[in-house]
């Protein structure tokens, strides 16, 4: 092989392996991404509080249309 074409294989190859790490990059970010914007991680680390938030909201809606139903009668 010539001198120019081994540059060329090696150029070749170098942008293989780039490709292949910028892959894995972006697939760590997209992961990274989608735990701090997706709620399921939060509610998994704290279930608690959303727990108790739930039924709070719960029960407010709850008293609100009880309210509504008796103001209608």
């Amino acid at each position: 092989m010539s001198d120019t074409a081994e540059r060329v294989s090696a150029l070749r190859d170098r942008i293989e392996e780039e490709e292949k790490e910028l892959g894995a990059a972006v697939r760590d970010l997209k992961e990274a991404a989608r735990r701090m914007v997706g709620p399921t991680e939060w509610i998994r680390e704290r279930p608690l509080p959303f727990l108790a938030g739930a039924m709070g909201l719960g029960l407010l809606l709850g008293i609100r249309a009880r309210r509504a139903g008796k103001a209608r009668r």
